[in-house]
């Protein structure tokens, strides 16, 4: 039975590479939004290597200690969720999740000795984000829902789940408490599937990559609607694109030329400047054929069919916008990251190293670093081996190792690998500096004196 797992993570800072989750919440329901069996909450402990941002902890007000208390460790933590995530024919959905919290969950099971992919498709599984569906219903049908909220910082609509719950009269209390925006996610896909059922429709159904490239008509150059966060404006979200290539064969990077844009005199420069854009279509866009543009929809974003159609004929017989033009142009992407935790995408596992993780998971901690000290074929996951060991069961390590995890977590609070992560100097000067400020109110600075108590642990721990 295919059944919606929707999720939410809180985390302690906004790299998703490197920074932790605090709080992962999930709630499983039918196609029709029906809960199925109790909620899940998890809290992960903290390892003595890495700092919270306290940003992020006076946003969600989640402290180490809470998450210390109530938590398991990381890999603990991860494989209860992965479990969740695998269920056959599981529908995994968040809200903005695929550019943030599937990337959070990509990067923790790469961390714990996890193929970092399996869980999107294995057993008939796949991913969703209605971010986009919710961006798109306002642009073309929005009849029903409430969309009258502005974001003060662009003057367009606004998307954050506390206005659209609020607006559309849907309880929502205690936002960034995962649990409470999951269920807040659950109410605005149920409100969208009852007011505008065919538009849902087509979202879910075009979330696959394969369903998105048989819309796609690329050899033809057939325009088609995309919405997303780039587009951003007080119009809307949606843009009419020409598809103009793949990037290599079975490539799921198609460029596209945005037709809101002049035709480009060069293919050289940023979206911004050309108008030229790489769409992945494996990350579940929200693309739709020109035929969904009504008379009030054309209205509201400013274009019509004909105008798209006229545009993308002209555009197409540029020279600029040929694939060796635009190739020639774009710099290619290189991965520059070196700290074995940061090289989820330098390169992925072999069916070999999978195996050697799977048998490594089913091991006694104590047994972990004995038994798969050189079994990878990557050297890259002994060191994440190590560190797996060291970060969620360091009572096991030798008193050697103990020794060396102490000065690895000593080097990590005081030159973190990430820039613009803060040093444990920068960390303890800005908790010190809001606490002192006449601006931080009571409930920020009880949270900010648990986060220096929360430092001063840690310098005695690891540092002094």
């Amino acid at each position: 039975m295919k059944t919606f797992l929707w999720y939410d993570l809180e985390t302690f800072g906004l790299n998703p590479r490197y920074d932790r989750i605090a709080q992962a919440a999930a709630i499983r329901t039918d196609m029709d939004f029906n809960q199925i069996g109790e909620p899940i909450v998890l809290y992960a402990r903290l390892s003595p290597d890495y700092l919270p941002t306290p940003d992020s902890c006076l946003v969600t007000g989640i402290t180490p200690q809470e998450v210390n208390e109530k938590g398991m460790c990381e890999a603990d933590m991860i494989n209860t969720l992965v479990s969740e995530f695998m269920v056959p024919d599981t529908i995994t959905v968040g809200y903005n999740s695929i550019n943030f919290d599937d990337e959070v969950i990509r990067s923790t099971l790469y961390r714990n000795l996890y193929d970092p992919f399996e869980r999107e498709y294995r057993n008939r599984c796949s991913r969703w984000d209605i971010i986009n569906l919710v961006r798109a219903t306002r642009d073309l049908r929005p009849e029903g829902i409430n969309f009258s909220t502005l974001n003060p910082e662009t003057n367009a609509p606004s998307f954050k789940l506390t206005d659209l719950t609020a607006e559309n009269n849907i309880e929502q209390l205690g936002a960034h408490d995962a649990l409470v925006d999951v269920r807040a996610t659950i109410a605005i896909a149920k409100l969208i599937k009852e007011k505008q059922p065919k538009l849902f429709q087509w979202a879910l159904d075009h979330r696959y990559r394969k369903e998105i490239a048989k819309e796609i008509q690329v050899l033809n150059h057939i325009p088609f609607l995309h919405t997303c966060p780039l587009f951003v404006s007080e119009r809307g979200n949606t843009h009419p694109l020409l598809p103009l290539f793949y990037e290599a064969e079975k490539s799921a990077a198609l460029y596209c030329f945005d037709l809101t844009h002049d035709i480009p005199e060069s293919a050289e420069g940023t979206y911004q400047e050309t108008g030229i854009m790489r769409l992945m279509i494996n990350r579940a866009p929200f693309i739709a054929p020109l035929n969904t543009l009504d008379q009030k929809s054309e209205e509201r974003l400013g274009f019509t069919k004909a105008w798209i159609l006229q545009k993308a004929s002209k555009a197409i017989s540029s020279p600029v916008l040929r694939k060796e033009s635009v190739l020639a142009a774009r710099e290619p992407y290189e991965e520059n990251a070196k700290d074995p935790d940061l090289t989820i995408y330098n390169s992925f596992p072999s069916d070999h190293d999978k195996g050697v993780m799977a048998s490594i998971r089913a091991m006694k901690p104590e047994d972990k670093l004995k038994k798969g000290e050189h079994l990878f074929d990557d050297d890259k996951y002994h060191k994440l081996l190590w560190r797996q060991v060291a970060r969620n069961w360091p009572e096991v390590l030798p008193e050697k190792e103990k020794k060396n995890w102490k000065n690895f977590c000593a080097l990590r609070l005081i030159n973190p690998p990430v820039e613009g992560t803060p040093t444990y100097e920068l960390y303890m000067r800005s908790v010190n500096e809001k606490l002192e400020s006449v601006e931080t109110d009571y409930h920020d600075k009880e949270i900010l004196l648990k986060l220096k108590e929360y430092g001063e642990e840690l310098f005695d721990k690891v540092i002094k």
